[in-house]
């Protein structure tokens, strides 16, 4: 009972914060000006986002059910395509913004058991996305250092060179591992199965390159939509940071910390406060487009479906 309390006040707590902070964002700034960004958009723009971003979402579904073969799970990919969906439902209308992630290891693990592997695939999707994120944020201002100013330059520097060494030497330490620790070594030879297959691997992180870039330009066409005059690589460099900042969770997902984070960075690059804000929130429509499909699919039934069904 006491833990339930603590969840719901969890949650309060998130909704409260993130409540406050879209209160705190609107008195500043001028609602009229935010409301003309809606309205200067054009309907066809933010058509074409919502299709590239969804694309992107197609994408990140295949990702998802190449590491759930990966790990031996069955299943065709239109019913995976299905949990996804489902599953951003769940990310979006639950207060912890993982809330989906769980029913995906659910939908996986039921009937095949194995959470910990069904657990380990979802949070590989996510991981391979921030790592795709975080490498073009890093080319971006490798090649054009302008783009930010330190220390987020040097952030994104560092974290790609991090992947990079850590991506290497995954199968030097599995071999470290196996010597020092046999015992655990056992218990950990499934994680260390995608190296062992180079090729489903860099398929796996070129899937993941070419939807977080169809995710970056589906938000610069916003942008260009409504005024905003900023080279795509800027939107490559910043984006990966705001993500990051949205995973905070002391929100409501990331609600009122994105829209914040949005006119942050785009203030670096003297973009006006509403603009920045009215994209941060055009952003977040199409999120809550995408949302609402997964929202159909449940009522549809899609969560009943079995992977084990051919």
């Amino acid at each position: 009972m006491r833990e339930d309390t603590r969840r719901r006040a969890g949650n309060i707590l998130r909704i409260g914060i993130s409540a406050g902070l879209l209160i705190w964002l609107l008195c500043r700034f001028d609602l009229r000006g935010v409301w003309g960004n809606f309205e200067a958009l054009k309907i066809s723009a933010w058509a074409a986002a919502f299709m590239m971003l969804l694309l992107a979402q197609v994408l990140s579904s295949i990702r998802w059910w190449t590491l759930a073969h990966a790990f031996s799970f069955p299943g065709r990919w239109p019913t995976y395509l299905g949990f996804y969906f489902v599953g951003m439902f769940f990310n979006l209308f639950l207060p912890t913004g993982i809330g989906g992630d769980l029913f995906k290891v659910h939908f996986l693990s039921r009937e095949e058991g194995r959470r910990f592997f069904a657990l380990f695939t979802v949070v590989g999707d996510r991981l391979f996305g921030l790592i795709a994120m975080l490498l073009l944020g890093a080319g971006a201002v490798t090649i054009r250092p302008d783009l930010l100013p330190e220390p987020f330059a040097g952030f994104l520097k560092v974290s790609s060179l991090l992947i990079l060494v850590s991506l290497t030497g995954l199968p030097m330490l599995q071999k470290a591992v196996s010597r020092l620790w046999p015992r655990l070594s056992r218990h950990l030879e499934g994680l260390f199965i995608l190296w062992r297959q180079p090729r489903r691997l860099l398929y796996v992180l070129g899937l993941s390159f070419c939807l977080q870039a169809l995710g970056m330009g589906a938000v610069a066409l916003l942008g260009a939509g409504i005024g905003i005059r900023l080279p795509i690589s800027f939107y490559f460099a910043s984006l990966p940071l705001v993500g990051i900042i949205t995973l905070i969770p002391v929100s409501f997902n990331g609600i009122g910390i994105r829209e914040g984070a949005f006119v942050y960075f785009f203030g670096l690059k003297g973009i006006a406060a509403e603009p920045a804000f009215g994209l941060g929130l055009l952003f977040f429509s199409v999120q809550l487009g995408l949302s609402l499909l997964g929202g159909v699919a449940y009522a549809g039934g899609v969560h009943r479906r079995s992977i084990l069904h051919k």
